[in-house]
């Protein structure tokens, strides 16, 4: 055993210079085969999301921030290509503080790596976001009015009657451009396919913007005093009668220089919903009121709702629309020529003779184009009246024009006439 240990000694104790060497020589091949298997390596990680932190601070401000944007940072990361080569966003957390929040609404953002092992082994050396700016708005409170809209129709043979919620306003907490967006407030109660009074009934408060889209309450920010409200709807069995007819008495007239030439109507009759007391006062229904044409210069199609033209009550089963089909033409113009030996000329003095100067004239009409198209001479009757003219010479004589009534002279025409008196023997052979 005392030899065993003695060889021991001298092998560890000989040499030691040249061991120590050798043991540092080790260490420094193994390092380098390290660096060379495992060498550093510099990766960027993008799309990092950003967590608000801390938004307890600004509800007891009464305030709120745009939470519809979302952020996030990239960030540049240094280690061993072992382990960066492995990461990717959902390894970091991104935070910004809403205690830190500045007084230009800017927070700062912090970055770090989640798992504490992998994170002595890495350096972020860059964030390509340090900051971000907030949309912050004061929460206001506003009260609005409520309508009543319902979902669904009775079940055939049934229409809604009266109707009464139990309260008809609201108040709204919301930002203040939240706010400038509603357009109104409507309890919405379901009635498919009931045919009996709802009592009671809980409707969902909605809020509608001017486009009548509904407007989110959780992406806005938006509180409600109620969120559902009750009411009362009345159930009414009533008699379908599908032959009330529509007509359009007087459509109107359309943009100037135009004319209606023909209307059609997709339906004559419609069909209505209602108790037989209601339904006894329906005689014809004119729909014409509703159509407005005043700025239309070319055929036209109108969607008309028709519903406001009926008795409270009474429904429209099939639709509360009609469309109209307007057809509209323009008036055109257009120059007839007439010979002069088609002129007329009436109570002329017999002893002078009464001749034409123009072998022809031109007579600018205005009219509708189907009236225009094939019209000429021969439909007009021209005239000149020489009653009461007898000075020689040449002067202008204002034509007396005749023309079908939907046809109409542009303006004044006139007939250069010359007159020369007879000689007597001329006179006397007459």
């Amino acid at each position: 055993m005392k030899k065993v240990i003695a060889s021991l000694k001298f092998a560890l104790t000989n040499n030691v210079g040249i061991k120590i060497i050798a043991l540092i020589s080790a260490a420094i091949l193994w390092l380098t085969v390290v660096n060379i298997n495992d060498p550093e390596k510099t990766i960027v990680v993008y799309n990092i999301p950003i967590t608000i932190t801390d938004t307890e601070v600004l509800a007891e401000q009464n305030m709120v921030y745009d939470t519809k944007t979302a952020y996030k940072v990239n960030v540049t990361v240094r280690g061993k290509r072992s382990v960066v080569s492995t990461l990717d966003e959902e390894d970091f957390r991104a935070t910004a503080s809403l205690k830190e929040l500045s007084k230009v609404n800017a927070l700062p953002v912090d970055v770090e790596v989640k798992d504490a092992s992998k994170a002595r082994r890495v350096t972020i050396t860059k964030q390509s976001t340090e900051t971000i700016n907030l949309n912050v708005e004061q929460i206001k409170e506003k009260e609005y009015d409520l309508a009543i809209e319902f979902n669904g129709s009775p079940a055939g043979g049934y229409s809604i009657g009266g109707h009464t919620l139990y309260k008809d306003k609201i108040s709204i907490n919301a930002p203040k451009s939240v706010l400038n967006r509603i357009d109104y407030a409507a309890a919405v109660c379901e009635v498919s396919g009931v045919k009996e009074d709802i009592t009671g009934a809980e409707c969902r408060v909605v809020l509608y913007d001017e486009d009548h889209k509904k407007i989110s309450l959780k992406k806005n920010n938006i509180t409600l005093s109620d969120k559902k409200v009750l009411a009362d709807v009345e159930i009414l069995k009533g008699v379908e009668i599908p032959i009330v007819p529509l007509t359009i008495e007087n459509i109107g007239e359309p943009a100037r220089n135009c004319k209606v030439t023909k209307v059609t109507m997709n339906q004559e009759t419609v069909t209505v919903v209602g108790t037989p007391e209601e339904i006894d006062q329906l005689q014809e229904i004119d729909i014409s009121p509703l159509i407005d044409i005043s700025s239309e210069s070319q055929n036209v199609t109108k969607e008309v709702d028709i519903s406001s033209l009926f008795p409270e009550g009474v429904t429209l089963p099939d639709g509360n629309t009609v469309t109209v089909d307007i057809e509209i033409e323009r008036y055109i113009s257009k120059n007839v020529t007439v010979s002069a030996k088609d002129i007329q000329v009436l109570h002329a003095d017999t002893g002078y003779e009464i001749s034409i100067v123009p072998k022809q004239i031109s007579i600018p009409l205005y009219g509708e184009k189907t009236e225009l198209r094939d019209f000429d001479a021969a439909d007009l009757k021209v005239s000149i009246d020489m009653q009461g003219i007898s000075a020689q010479g040449t002067r202008d004589v204002k034509a007396e024009i005749q023309s079908p009534k939907n046809i109409t002279v542009v303006h004044d025409v006139t007939v250069k006439v010359k007159i020369r008196e007879k000689n007597k023997e001329s006179i006397s052979e007459n």
